[in-house]
């Protein structure tokens, strides 16, 4: 739309946008966008990081609130949490294994195995050392069956095709 056609619809103007839209080189965008940190209310920053665009609170350091960028929009990660202690979990790697560990670590030492970017859904089955659960678990020597009190408990299973392979009675 120009500035001669902008001055049409806007019958109602008044005298300096009148001018400002008769100028040659006048043009409108669209006005900017700004989004407001829900834990303070302050502004939300486009900032680069060593993983790329985030959007950061204006108000680092007082308020450390984070969102991903996508598409130029801030958008809130999906936050998993430890079925142990419900802290937050963390994508973690170690050499070629990646899994999700507890955010409390060393005072809870849970670890859950990644399933395409994302924690793997724990079923629960219990442990029958301890009464908790058992989690599956990634070693050198392959998957096994953890529970998830360790080091408090050091019960473990073997892995049959993603379930856990019980224990025969001798």
């Amino acid at each position: 739309m120009s500035a001669k056609e902008i001055k049409k619809n806007t019958h109602s103007a008044s005298n300096w946008e009148q001018e400002f839209l008769e100028q040659g080189d006048a043009h409108i965008t669209s006005a900017k966008v700004r989004y407001r940190c829900p834990k303070c209310e302050s502004l939300l920053v486009l900032k680069e990081g060593a993983n790329g665009a985030f959007w950061g609170c204006e108000s680092y350091p007082v308020c450390n609130y984070t969102a991903n960028n996508e598409a130029g929009k801030p958008v809130r990660a999906k936050r998993y949490l430890c079925p142990a202690c419900e802290a937050p979990l963390r994508k973690k790697t170690f050499k070629d294994n990646t899994f999700w560990g507890c955010s409390s670590y060393p005072d809870c030492k849970v670890t859950v195995e990644d399933d395409n970017g994302v924690p793997s859904s724990t079923k629960k089955y219990p442990c029958r050392a301890c009464g908790h659960y058992l989690v599956r678990k990634k070693s050198k020597n392959g998957y096994f069956w953890g529970c998830i009190t360790y080091p408090k408990c050091t019960n473990t299973l073997n892995d049959n095709k993603g379930l856990p392979e019980l224990k025969k009675k001798r």
